[in-house]
């Protein structure tokens, strides 16, 4: 279950809540915030040579600190000795990564719901199908929002 706010003046996502269950709890956590990174800003910029342009800090995009969730609950299971794992093995990064997703079907489900509210859509139907595609940088959630300049999100404000 994951719980989003985008906040797109500022051009920012924030994750409210996150639970997921699983083990070896900094894995869990580094894993899942990868996975943010990969969903939502880790824009990989190439040149027309297609040599990559976004090769350092300042022009490619890791997580940092206000990546990660306000709410973040991992709960460790000690489900010991299972008959059916290789070693009593239990899975701890790749679940979580791919968990991650949630937060881009998050971000989907939040422009479904900018696009109704900013009447984006055909009146009377539901929206129009729009392509999110991975990483969902905030230009484009602005975009697909209908809120990709300051005087579209003004004039959605006055005529309510």
């Amino acid at each position: 279950m994951c719980h989003l706010l985008l906040v797109l003046l500022a051009r920012y996502t924030y994750i409210l809540t996150y639970l997921i269950l699983c083990s070896l709890l900094f894995q869990v956590e580094g894993a899942f915030v990868q996975g943010i990174g990969y969903f939502m800003n880790e824009e990989y910029v190439t040149n027309s040579d297609g040599l990559l342009v976004s090769d350092g800090t300042w022009t490619y995009k890791i997580p940092t600190v206000d990546t990660i969730p306000k709410q973040f609950n991992v709960k460790l299971l000690n489900s010991g000795f299972h008959k059916k794992r290789v070693l009593s093995s239990k899975a701890s990064g790749e679940p979580p990564l791919l968990l991650a997703a949630s937060v881009h079907c998050a971000t989907r489900e939040a422009i479904r719901a900018a696009r109704e509210e900013y009447h984006c859509s055909r009146s009377g139907s539901s929206p129009p199908f729009f392509d999110l595609e991975v990483p969902a940088i905030m230009p484009t959630v602005k975009e697909l929002c209908g809120l990709d300049n300051v005087e579209k999100y003004l004039e959605s404000i006055c005529s309510k």
